[in-house]
């Protein structure tokens, strides 16, 4: 008997450990540096966790958010150059 809540308590210790606190996409958005060094961590592991889905989302997002907007003035300018000539 004595056993079985030896090893009931190790396994439950065990369980505990190898958790991690899930954390939102918009922590992650709002943590960017954290979400970065997490994304890397994730690939070099493999893991499919919820917390690196969560990590894509949040980095796909702030890069959507943070893209440069494309500049179209130059190409116009070399289209109608080539049409004059």
């Amino acid at each position: 008997m004595r056993n079985i809540f030896i090893c009931v308590g190790l396994a439950g210790v065990f369980l505990l450990v190898g958790c991690e606190e899930t954390k939102s996409v918009e922590w992650w958005t709002e943590h960017h540096e954290a979400a970065l060094k997490k994304e890397v961590e994730c690939k070099k592991t493999g893991s499919d966790s919820q917390n690196c889905r969560n990590v894509k989302q949040a980095n796909f997002e702030y890069q959507q958010l943070h893209a440069k907007p494309t500049d179209y003035s130059k190409g116009w300018d070399d289209f109608y150059k080539k049409g004059k000539n």
